[in-house]
C-alpha cells in the first residue's frame, strides 16, 4: 500500500490524487525514480573512475619508461660539465691573482718602493711593533738612507720574506692585514723599532738624531733611552754646548735594538790643544793636499796609516766627516776617512771602502761656514760643486 507523501495516509494504487488531502500523486512518482537512479548509478561511476585511473597509470608507465632515465643522465652530464668548468675558472683566477697581486708580487712591490725611495707609499704598507711610533714618509727616511748604500740588504730582505715571511735579522716580518674580496690576503711589514741608549758627559746639551731634537741632558753623567726609532742610519750628536760630540750608527738588526751610543766630549782644554796642533800643521796642509790630488789622479791607494783615527779628530773635523757621510751616503761603519783642513773652516774628507781593500771612493770638501759641498773630479783635477 502506497502512502501519500503529503499526509502519509494510505492511498489506492493507481490513484492520481490523495483521497484524504487531495495531493497530486503524479508529482511524487518522478521523484521516486530520480532518487533511485543515484543508488544504481553510483557503483557504475565508481567502477568507471577506477578504470580510468588504472588506464592513465598504465599509459604513463608506457610513456615514462626508458626516456625518463635518459633525461636524468643528460642532466647529470650537464651539471658535471658546469662543475668542471667552474673549477677551471677558479684555478685560472687564483693563478692570475697570484701573479698580479699575490704574496710574492706584494713583496716585490715593497722592495721596489724601498729601492725607488717611495717613502710615502712604503709607509702605507708598514706596521710598527710599538704604537708610539707613527709611521709616515719622514719616519722611514733613515731606513731608505741605509738601503741606498746597502742594496744587497734589500735583495736579501726580499728573498727572506718570500721564503720564511721574516728577514734574517728579525727586523721585518710579513703579516696579514685584511683581505681582498674576502679571500685574498693583504700583506704588510711589521717593523721592529729601535731603542738605543745614549750616554753623554755634557750637561745641558741637546741630543739630536738625524737633525731632530730628542732630549736635553740634565747632568754630566746623563743616560737617555731613545726610541722608538725606525730602523736605519742615524747620526747622533750634541748641540747647544761648547763641547760637542757625534756618532753615526746603523740601527738595522734586532741586535741593535738597545745599542749603546756614546756622545762623550773631550774637555774644553783638550779640544783647544787639539785645535792649536791642527793650526800649527795648517802650513803643510796645502802641499799635502796637492800631493794627495796627484796621488788620486794616478790611482794609487794610500797606506793604512793615512786613515784618520776617529779618536784623534776634534769636534769640527768629526762634524765634517759626519756631514760628508750624510751628504754623499757613506755610513761611517762601512768606510774609513782621512780629514784635513786646506783652508780655514774648509775641510777635505777622503773616503775609503774598509770592506774592499780600502780602495779610495772619493775626495770631498765641506765649507763649514757656507754649508757648501764639492767633489774632486779626477778628469779635471778640480773640485766640482755637489
Amino acid at each position: 500500500m502506497k502512502e501519500c507523501p503529503n499526509c502519509h495516509q494510505p492511498v489506492t494504487p493507481g490513484s492520481a490524487f490523495c483521497d484524504h488531502c487531495g495531493y497530486d500523486l503524479r508529482q511524487a512518482q518522478p521523484t521516486a525514480v530520480t532518487d533511485s537512479t543515484p543508488e544504481t548509478a553510483e557503483p557504475h561511476r565508481r567502477r568507471n573512475g577506477k578504470g580510468k585511473r588504472r588506464g592513465l597509470l598504465k599509459s604513463r608507465k608506457k610513456k615514462t619508461g626508458k626516456p625518463a632515465k635518459k633525461g636524468r643522465w643528460f642532466k647529470r652530464v650537464i651539471w658535471s660539465i658546469i662543475a668542471i668548468a667552474g673549477v677551471i675558472v677558479l684555478v685560472l683566477a687564483l693563478s692570475f691573482y697570484n701573479k698580479q697581486a699575490g704574496k710574492d708580487k706584494q713583496i716585490d712591490n715593497m722592495a721596489d718602493m724601498i729601492t725607488g725611495n717611495q717613502s710615502d707609499d712604503l709607509a702605507k704598507v708598514l706596521l710598527s711593533d710599538n704604537p708610539s711610533l707613527k709611521i709616515d714618509g719622514d719616519t722611514v727616511q733613515p731606513f731608505l738612507t741605509y738601503a741606498r748604500t746597502h742594496p744587497k740588504y734589500v735583495d736579501s730582505m726580499k728573498a727572506s720574506l718570500k721564503q720564511s715571511g721574516e728577514t734574517t735579522d728579525q727586523t721585518f716580518k710579513l703579516v696579514t692585514d685584511g683581505h681582498n674580496f674576502l679571500i685574498f690576503p693583504i700583506y704588510k711589514l711589521r717593523v721592529t723599532t729601535m731603542h738605543p741608549t745614549v750616554a753623554t758627559n755634557v750637561d745641558n746639551a741637546t741630543i739630536v738624531a738625524n737633525g731632530d731634537d730628542l732630549v736635553t741632558s740634565k747632568s754630566d753623567h746623563y743616560v737617555y733611552k731613545a726610541g722608538p726609532l725606525f730602523p736605519g742610519h742615524y747620526k747622533f750628536k750634541l748641540t747647544g754646548s761648547r763641547s760637542t760630540a757625534s756618532q753615526s750608527v746603523n740601527l738595522i738588526s734586532s741586535g741593535d735594538n738597545d745599542r749603546q751610543i756614546d756622545l762623550i766630549a773631550k774637555s774644553l782644554k783638550a779640544e783647544k790643544s787639539t785645535t792649536n796642533n791642527n793650526n800649527d800643521d795648517s802650513n803643510t796642509t796645502d802641499n799635502s793636499n796637492n800631493n794627495s790630488q796627484v796621488q788620486q789622479q794616478t790611482g794609487n791607494n794610500p797606506k793604512a796609516s793615512d786613515y784618520t783615527d776617529q779618536d784623534d779628530v776634534d769636534s769640527d773635523q768629526q762634524d765634517a766627516i759626519d756631514s760628508v757621510s750624510d751628504e754623499f751616503d757613506y755610513p761611517e761603519d762601512d768606510f774609513d776617512f782621512k780629514v784635513s783642513e786646506p783652508y780655514t773652516d774648509v775641510y777635505q774628507v777622503k773616503v775609503y771602502d774598509n770592506a774592499n781593500d780600502h780602495s779610495l771612493f772619493g775626495t770631498y770638501r765641506y765649507d763649514d761656514i757656507h754649508d757648501v759641498y764639492s767633489e774632486y773630479n779626477t778628469d779635471t783635477g778640480k773640485f766640482d760643486p755637489a
